[in-house]
């Protein structure tokens, strides 16, 4: 942390803390931002947070406090406390200059709608159910909606406004068979997205037959079901619908679309929901959702069940959570909540999207700002029959009247540290209940909940990656807001760099977390077709490569040559992480030699195949086979615990979504004092969130660079040590910001044991003295008593020959070292 010194000033916002799980949370309500810290780290915040007001600790009080606190020498406790502030100051929680906030004007003061992105329509009102909780009262002989010409033209012009995403809805949509001329429109003439809200109790027939015809990539499907039994189901939807509805999800299933099933939660079905996501996983579907009851249509009345009390649906969505993972399925409702809990520090989230950046077209071409309040005569819009949607979105008072509004105004939340991450709550609720979008949303405590799991979810996950082997009084940052997050929490990364966004409608919450990924493997797929000459920012030596074809050099995209500087020795066991067409483990396979083993993992289906193309080659060349290929991600390496003595990464972890699990999972691998050499880019400044869904930028190892001193930060942060800096050169300089292929070497640790010490170790110089990665201060030519581990890890690399190792008995070390620096004791 280059720019604080011990009389630095440790300033941090006003702060709000909670405790759980032995996690402490540091909340940051103002911006919003949080952190995750550990026992100590969240002692050492609360006191640095605890200082008087207009006069902040500096960086040596708050050394001094910690050394205290710790019993630790003044030297420990610095190096402890200077990397525990830079992971702060990393994480946007503490500067050096005071860290205040102006009063929040709301949404409209700071933002402006850029588009319409998303357009629902109601595409009729008739259905073959007539469900007792429908909020339009549509079923049987309901009206057939607008004419085909007249939806393709709304289709065209939402296009042009900038919509991305189409959800249709009903009525039953299924019932109208000009609904697949409606999709192929909006697919394929517009290449936008399309989700269907269906019943699925339809799906035979011509129906399923114009239904196969679809897009799988760009139109999805959510099932309705309110009940994990037909009792309960069928006395909501009508006899026999729950066996229907799930025969249909599966059919689509089947046919390759993704599929979220959906729950309406009442009174009668709290105690089966815990059963929902085995449906959910049997059904085939992607996702399971719970929806709360709006008060409109056939369940406004408050005494029919449709209104369960907010603690009971907590109660019964914490049993759903588990039952979740305990299926592997996911629950759309904390999905996206953690999404936007882990997303772009900063971003205030502020009531929702209807009538901000969404809208609705009724059955009969009226415009709503949300499909959950459509027929509501009070918030009517405009007709698209009379006028034109742009403009009806540009001049209509409710709409005007929905953008002024912000969770600013909402007294019942001012004082919530959650609200702008809550948004201040569900407006859609608020208005059926209240009458107004400020109003009280009644389900506000389950927004508030969900937001604490998400954090409390991932400071658990965090802590359980501690590493075993840490000093003393040490203090961890364990997560901070962000870190891992899929393009920076936004669908569009651009959308992180702006100041304020609305939360998404209840209705429908499913997101493709895969979406980062496919970008990579499309791209380095299309690389492993064609050569790209201009990914590659390094050479290597051609000893190294003779017996590789050239098939595999000329798909060399690394930015580094870690091999090399890796060194395998015969025997060792070799991971290469993003392997592509095999280069490095070919190049390593040789090192090895017959009785060692070279594997490499890519995720990349077409890299893969290159190089299992070339293996037999190379295998002929060598006179020897032992290389393996496997298919997978970084963040789950198919390889087991403790399997390699060394990993090696060529220009890749930048392109993961989460590269501190990444980094957690090259320990797991790793065996206690093996090696990782990893190439990569880093950067000088942090690049821009818009930047994190170029594909251009991310594919070509921009998006995602780390700066050095966070690359660093995390490889400690996975309980590696000995951590070198062995290359460093410039690549680029793109839009200001300056980039450099970096090649660095760590060690992986081992968890302490208990034994005993009774041997020291003796710093041989050249310094004056030594600080170790756990803050141990070394003075040149004086023993200083170490545990076993220590000793093991001060004989090896990369401390071999700068220390030696007196064993119990032993009277003097300089005996056990030879003119090279060695020592017979190692």
């Amino acid at each position: 942390m280059k720019a604080f010194e011990e009389r630095s000033p440790l300033c941090v916002p006003a702060l709000h803390f909670f405790e759980d799980g032995g996690v402490t949370f540091a909340v940051d309500p103002g911006s919003p931002n949080w952190v995750a810290l550990d026992s100590n780290g969240g002692s050492l915040l609360r006191a640095i947070s605890g200082s008087p007001p207009g006069r902040p600790w500096t960086l040596g009080e708050g050394v001094s406090w910690h050394a205290a606190r710790h019993a630790l020498p003044y030297s420990t406790a610095f190096l402890q406390v200077h990397g525990f502030a830079g992971a702060l100051v990393r994480a946007g929680m503490l500067s050096a200059e005071p860290i205040v906030y102006a009063p929040y004007p709301g949404r409209s003061a700071v933002a402006i709608p850029e588009k319409l992105s998303e357009l629902w329509i109601q595409i009729n009102n008739a259905c073959n159910l007539a469900c007792s909780h429908c909020l339009v009262s549509s079923g049987p002989g309901e009206a057939f909606g607008l004419p085909p010409d007249v939806l393709l033209r709304l289709v065209d012009r939402a296009a042009e406004l900038g919509v991305e995403r189409f959800y249709v809805t009903g009525g039953e949509p299924l019932l109208r068979r000009d609904l697949f001329e409606l999709a192929r429109r909006v697919t394929g003439t517009h290449g936008a997205e399309l989700i269907v809200l269906t019943n699925a109790t339809v799906l035979e027939g011509p129906i399923l037959a114009g239904v196969a015809t679809l897009d799988r990539d760009l139109v999805r499907f959510q099932v309705s079901i309110d009940g994990a039994r037909p009792e309960t189901n069928d006395a909501i939807r009508g006899p026999g619908t729950l066996r229907l509805a799930l025969d249909g999800a599966r059919r689509l299933a089947d046919l390759g679309f993704a599929v979220s099933l959906t729950t309406v939660t009442t009174e009668s079905n709290l105690a089966e929901l815990p059963d929902i996501p085995a449906i959910v996983r049997a059904a085939g579907a992607k996702s399971g959702h719970l929806m709360w009851s709006h008060r409109r249509g056939r369940a406004a009345t408050g005494a029919n069940g449709f209104f369960p009390p907010s603690a009971s649906l907590i109660s019964a969505l914490e049993r759903v959570l588990e039952a979740s993972l305990r299926e592997g399925v996911s629950l759309d409702n904390l999905d996206s909540v953690r999404r936007r809990v882990n997303g772009q520090p900063g971003v205030k989230y502020d009531l929702g999207n209807g009538g901000w950046d969404s809208a609705c077209v009724f059955w009969d071409g009226t415009v709503y700002p949300t499909a959950a309040l459509a027929g509501d005569p009070r918030l009517a819009c405009g007709s698209i029959r009379s006028g034109d949607l742009g403009e009806i979105l540009e001049t209509s008072p409710v709409i005007a009247a929905i953008r002024d509004s912000s969770v600013a105004d909402k007294a019942s939340v001012a004082g919530d540290p959650f609200r702008f991450l809550t948004g201040g709550g569900d407006m859609e609720h608020a208005f059926t209940f209240t009458g107004s979008f400020l109003g009280d949303d009644p389900y506000y405590d389950i927004s508030r909940w969900l937001v604490r799991r998400a954090m409390t979810d991932i400071g658990a996950e965090k802590l359980a990656f501690l590493p075993a082997l840490r000093a003393a009084g040490s203090a961890a940052v364990l997560h901070a807001m962000g870190d891992g997050a899929i393009v920076c929490g936004a669908a569009d990364g651009s959308l992180a760099e702006r100041p304020v966004l609305p939360l998404h409608s209840n209705c429908v919450l499913s997101f493709d977390v895969d979406r980062p990924r496919a970008k990579v493997r499309e791209f380095y797929g299309a690389a492993a077709d064609v050569p790209k000459a201009e990914l590659c920012c390094t050479r290597i030596n051609p000893s190294e490569t003779a017996h590789i074809p050239q098939e595999v050099l000329d798909r060399f995209y690394g930015c580094g040559s870690p091999v090399g500087l890796a060194a395998p020795l015969p025997g060792e066991t070799y991971v290469d992480l993003g392997s592509g067409a095999g280069i490095d483990v070919f190049i390593a396979a040789k090192r090895v030699g017959s009785g060692g083993r070279a594997i490499g993992v890519d995720m990349t289906d077409r890299m893969l195949a290159v190089a299992l193309e070339n293996r037999r080659t190379v295998a002929e060349r060598l006179g020897y086979d032992i290389v393996d290929f496997r298919e997978g991600f970084l963040e789950s390496v198919p390889v087991a615990d403790g399997e390699a003595d060394v990993v090696t990464s060529n220009c890749v972890v930048n392109l993961s979504p989460d590269k501190p699990r990444v980094f957690r999972e090259i320990s797991r691998i790793l065996k206690p004092g093996g090696r990782l050499v990893l190439s990569d880019i880093v950067s000088d400044d942090e690049v821009p969130p818009s930047w994190k869904t170029n594909p251009i930028l991310w594919d070509e190892c921009l998006s995602g660079a780390l700066t050095q001193d966070r690359l660093l930060a995390e490889l400690e942060g996975a309980g590696l040590y000995g951590i070198q800096i062995l290359e460093r050169s410039p690549w680029r300089v793109v839009g200001g910001v300056a980039f450099h292929s970096m090649t660095v070497r760590a060690y992986r640790g081992e968890a302490a044991s208990g034994r005993a010490g009774h041997q020291a170790a003796v710093y041989l110089g050249p310094g004056k003295a030594f600080l170790d990665d756990d803050g141990v201060q070394f003075i040149r030519g004086e023993p200083r008593e170490v545990s076993h581990e220590a000793a093991d890890r001060l004989s090896r690399p990369p401390y071999r020959g700068s220390f030696a190792i007196v064993r119990p008995g032993e009277r003097s070390f300089l005996a056990g070292v030879s003119p090279a620096g060695e020592t017979d004791c190692c």
